[in-house]
């Protein structure tokens, strides 16, 4: 997406970089925003559907709340929604479990990673019926959404990446030896957003020394 910079403690195979991390990417994401305008002074940001739409799409778990609140006698026990809380509390065991989580040691292989992707598909499928009852929740809904999407791109990477690189933070168990010959590289990803099919790829290892990566 042109324009678009990110930072922080983003997605990739080491959801691990903690402040020290984030405080780089942070930098060099600035730098690239400041350069990124100073560069295209007549770039203009276009929505590819129109306003209504979108506004309809981000209120619809307070539409969903709001249809179905009265059909229970305790509007926080429905059949009908999933509150923000307990879609966070069912997307955090499933990275726990199958993704490298602290109840397997950090330890994972081919065949948890695919289960693990399996429930993210269902929790996506189910994610069309989170709820928002006030304005906190719907900040709260929509960071499980982004929560979600996250944790897909941070499992597909391990997946993709057949060797353990990052020793205390997660272990292929299926690959558990460093393999400097296939996989001394950056992985990337993408998503089409028509299709949603990913690609995955991978891009040649710069050290802070290269031109590209200075800061």
């Amino acid at each position: 997406m042109k324009g678009l910079v990110t930072a922080g403690d983003w997605a990739g195979a080491s959801g691990h970089k903690l402040s020290a991390g984030a405080r780089t990417e942070g930098r060099v994401a600035g730098k690239n925003m400041v350069r990124f305008g100073q560069d295209h002074t007549d770039f203009k940001g276009a929505f590819k559907t129109d306003l209504e739409t979108l506004a309809q799409e981000i209120y619809r778990p307070v539409r969903t709340y709001l249809e179905h609140k009265d059909k229970t006698t305790d509007e926080d026990i429905n059949p009908h929604y999933i509150l923000p809380r307990m879609f966070q509390m069912r997307l955090q065991k499933i990275m726990d479990e199958y993704v490298a989580g602290t109840s397997t040691y950090y330890t994972i292989n081919k065949v948890m990673l695919e289960i693990g992707l399996d429930h993210l598909r269902m929790l996506e499928e189910d994610s069309e019926h989170l709820r928002a009852k006030d304005l906190h929740e719907l900040l709260r809904a929509w960071e499980n959404y982004h929560r979600m999407r996250t944790a897909e791109v941070h499992l597909r990477h391990i997946l993709f990446r057949e060797e353990t690189r990052y020793p205390g933070f997660f272990y292929r168990a299926d690959f558990p030896d460093l393999d400097e010959e296939n996989w001394h590289c950056f992985v990337n990803s993408r998503m089409d957003p028509e299709t949603h099919e990913w690609t995955m790829m991978k891009k040649p290892h710069r050290n802070s020394t290269t031109k590209a990566m200075k800061f």
